[in-house]
């Protein structure tokens, strides 16, 4: 076993600054695309604000029905309206933010991505990876479906996980008390930490929790960048 820091998450849509803070904190990150694909979450979806009144809205992303059992095998509406009814709540509601052109760069290698594969997984983890490298984060990544701990569940998966990539330091997220066990870990000789956001709070304020696409077009993908590469 080694120090090195292992975190992960299901690969979401467009997801918060948060999601990346995590990623550039951890030495691998594991897109658990291996876990049940559940209605209503943020698998396909994310929250951004509209208007002056800042209401919460939802930018989802359409899927088809079945193939729930596992995130990996969930496949998106391949469908050209369905695009272009996104992309165009996108630059409709957040086209008048600042920094709205690197928002469109992210859109065009989105399109692209749309285009090339089938699943919410793909979409999402070639998503995922196309924002952290524009704003620095180069963070190694596997895939849960392809680690082959499909026959363990939830505490006891992490454990193996933990152990198959040779890691004592797992980074677990904020609200993951619910499937981490501290006395399990502790008894396998894995440290557990639970992130503390800081990174996200200092670039965003009250804005961290929406997707993103908004942060970036607030402040810009430069400055994200140039604040992550004096983070670490």
């Amino acid at each position: 076993m080694k120090d090195i820091v292992v975190a992960g998450h299901q690969p979401n849509f467009f997801p918060w600054f948060g999601y990346f803070e995590k990623m550039l904190l951890a030495d691998v990150f594991v897109f658990s695309d291996d876990v049940q694909y559940t209605k209503q979450n943020y698998v396909n979806r994310v929250v951004y604000p509209l208007g002056k009144d800042r209401i919460e809205h939802y930018l989802t992303l359409s899927v088809e029905k079945g193939n729930d059992q596992r995130i990996a095998d969930k496949r998106y509406l391949k469908d050209a309206r369905v695009l272009g009814k996104l992309l165009k709540t996108v630059r409709t509601n957040l086209g008048g933010l600042q920094y709205f052109r690197d928002v469109e760069e992210i859109l065009r290698a989105f399109e692209e991505a749309f285009w090339q594969f089938e699943s919410v997984a793909d979409l999402n983890i070639a998503t995922i990876h196309d924002v952290a490298g524009r704003i620095g984060i180069d963070t190694k990544t596997l895939r849960g479906s392809e680690l082959g701990l499909g026959q363990w569940h939830g505490n006891e998966r992490l454990l193996k996980r933990q152990e198959l990539l040779q890691s004592r330091i797992y980074l677990s997220g904020a609200g993951a008390s619910e499937y981490t066990d501290e006395d399990s870990f502790r008894e396998c000789g894995i440290r557990l930490d639970v992130i503390s956001y800081t990174l996200g709070p200092k670039l965003f304020g009250e804005n961290l929790k929406y997707s993103v696409l908004y942060g970036i077009g607030s402040v810009g993908a430069k400055r994200i960048a140039k604040t992550v590469s004096g983070y670490r």
